[in-house]
């Protein structure tokens, strides 16, 4: 497996530009961050979440107000919430946790102030929406994709990539960033790092996707089959 420390010595072997040293770790973190958030792809898709970043957290609803910050390290895609008991809450009809319109249209009060046992619930930006408002606080589990933990001592490694594609991913996206921060040398050389490693990066992400399969959220049966894909038919 790549550490910090090998990813950070193949990348200045190719910059072979001592003003970008201080800014590679950071660098490299950032790069595990983008491929972690999604990248678009050639075929204008977006690469699926890296399945080693799947996880479980909690959060405490408010009494006050309809909405909670999710976990810090959520980074994306809420594949299911629960209630204290594991019981699910289900999206809006006709759509998923991100059809904030569509929770908002099937809210009984639109200012969102209805208190009471939470029936809905729905993900915009880094908030947990939910209605109604419980008059006591209670815990909501949700399964999700986290941001990868910052690489911080020389041997810490990229645990969520696949190992074989850690050094190609990561060496180029960060090659092809910061080739495109500088004035490469003569008029008919310029441009050529960017193309190069932009290119040599694609491949590795399209061998990435290929790899952890295309990530599609579970159907469960009992949910409205409006937007269960079928399964009630």
């Amino acid at each position: 497996m790549e550490t910090l420390s090998t990813l950070s010595e193949a990348i200045s072997d190719i910059i072979q530009d001592s003003s970008f040293t201080s800014t590679i770790n950071k660098r490299i973190n950032d790069a595990r961050v983008a491929i972690a958030g999604g990248i678009y792809m050639p075929d204008k898709s977006i690469s699926p979440p890296l399945p080693d970043l799947y996880k479980y957290g909690t959060v405490d609803t408010s009494t006050t107000l309809p909405y909670v910050s999710l976990p810090s390290d959520y980074q994306r895609k809420v594949t299911m919430i629960v209630d204290s008991a594991g019981v699910r809450y289900s999206p809006p009809p006709g759509g998923d946790y991100y059809a904030f319109k569509l929770f908002l249209n099937n809210a009984s009060d639109k200012t969102l102030a209805e208190t009471g046992s939470i029936y809905r619930v729905a993900i915009k930006g880094n908030k947990l929406y939910y209605q109604g408002i419980p008059t006591a606080a209670e815990t909501i589990g949700l399964h999700y994709y986290s941001r990868p933990v910052d690489l911080a001592v020389d041997g810490d490694i990229p645990e969520e990539l696949p190992e074989h594609l850690q050094l190609r991913l990561i060496k180029h996206y960060v090659c092809k960033e910061i080739f495109g921060e500088m004035i490469e040398d003569g008029q008919d050389n310029a441009g050529v790092g960017v193309k190069y490693h932009t290119g040599k990066f694609m491949e590795a992400m399209l061998e990435l996707v290929e790899f952890i399969g295309t990530d599609g959220e579970p159907q469960y049966y009992g949910d409205d089959c409006s937007q269960d894909g079928g399964v009630c038919d």
